[in-house]
């Protein structure tokens, strides 16, 4: 799990009170906007930094510690609700985790904190097949066999899966696979017979591309086009829901809200988890202004389809976090929501989550 903490020490850094005046009214906005929400909004894309480095570079387990600080972190910044996930791991990659100790972390945190899984073990095995060229059925029948013990681990959905994972530094991997690969159409029929979520993590690629500005190796020189294979996802089972995450945060500047509009118009069972980050991502794709005001077009997409939207701050919470400081990345949720008309903000924070995960049941 390197890249895990590197990511933590060099980006995913904390905003130390007291916060500025935009993150204050936004905070405050907020609370009033989802008022008539009982126990608070839900933060659908979650991270528990389950391992912690010890003495001699070991890595040790922490589960425990990294859930009771998510706690702690919802009571200053009233979530209700937390859904936790591995990131999309790849091949090669230590310290693993997976559904089981993501279901033993959430287990003292009833009704509170859940979690998805497969990105410690569904998302190794699309890579494997993407490097081997070919899916047997062995892979197969071990692949389905792990979502179904997934499932019966009590998982509320798949994720984080990773079709375009671009890397930020040298220790950050690179994932690419087709968003239409065999096994992600297999995962498609498998969450629909359950009625869980896929989420799915996809740069933006309408037509093969070079690789953005800034960005290095691990990344290769070019970038494939990935829209027409989602679609192809999108369209393979209706009754899979598909959450395309981070939206609002965009690193190929194609992921604008037009893009967004036509493919929640197209397939409906699209969804969409707002991510908030002004460390990077292109600012022209972004949901607020400079001003950190609401854009008129992501209004106007929010408005078209308001039972498609979640939040999912993409928060790491770290077992020896400091209390007295709150994350970077979980305010803006709630500052988005004070933004939004108060129904559009019930349904997004509160509402959409609930059904689509099948909280409360």
């Amino acid at each position: 799990m390197r890249w895990i903490g590197s990511a933590w020490r060099k980006g995913m850094t904390y905003l130390a009170l007291p916060l500025s005046l935009g993150l204050f009214l936004g905070l405050a906005l907020g609370g009033a906007a989802w008022a008539r929400c009982p126990g608070g909004y839900v933060d659908a894309h979650t991270h528990l930094m389950v391992m912690e480095a010890r003495g001699g570079g070991r890595h040790e387990p922490n589960m425990a510690g990294a859930s009771q600080a998510a706690s702690q972190v919802m009571e200053h910044l009233g979530m209700g609700t937390l859904l936790v996930m591995p990131p999309p791991f790849t091949r090669g990659q230590g310290d693993l985790f997976d559904a089981e100790d993501l279901a033993q972390a959430v287990k003292a945190h009833p009704g509170r904190l859940y979690f998805l899984a497969g990105g410690g073990s569904l998302n190794l095995m699309i890579q494997q097949a993407v490097a081997d060229g070919r899916v047997s059925q062995e892979l197969r029948a071990r692949f389905a066999a792990r979502a179904e013990a997934i499932v019966a681990l009590g998982a509320r959905g798949f994720g984080e899966l990773a079709a375009e994972h671009l890397s930020f530094r040298p220790e950050h991997p690179y994932i690419s696979a087709p968003p239409d690969h065999p096994l992600f159409l297999l995962l498609a029929d498998l969450a629909a017979r359950h009625g869980l979520p896929m989420d799915l993590h996809m740069e933006a690629v309408a037509t093969d591309m070079p690789l953005p500005e800034g960005l290095g190796a691990p990344n290769p020189p070019r970038l494939r086009a990935n829209i027409d294979a989602l679609e192809r996802l999108l369209a393979h089972n209706r009754q899979a829901k598909i959450i395309w995450a981070h939206a609002g945060w965009d690193n190929t500047g194609q992921r604008d809200a037009a893009l967004c509009r036509r493919l929640l118009d197209a397939h409906p069972n699209l969804y969409m988890s707002f991510k908030l980050d002004k460390r990077r991502g292109l600012p022209a794709s972004r949901p607020l202004d400079g001003q950190g005001r609401l854009k008129p077009e992501w209004l106007e997409l929010v408005a078209a389809h308001p039972e498609r939207f979640i939040l999912g701050s993409d928060h790491f919470f770290l077992a020896s976090g400091d209390m007295r400081q709150l994350p970077q990345r979980a305010p803006g949720m709630k500052m988005l929501l004070g933004l939004l008309p108060p129904e559009l903000a019930e349904q997004v924070g509160c509402e959409n989550p609930r059904r689509i995960f099948g909280l409360g049941e």
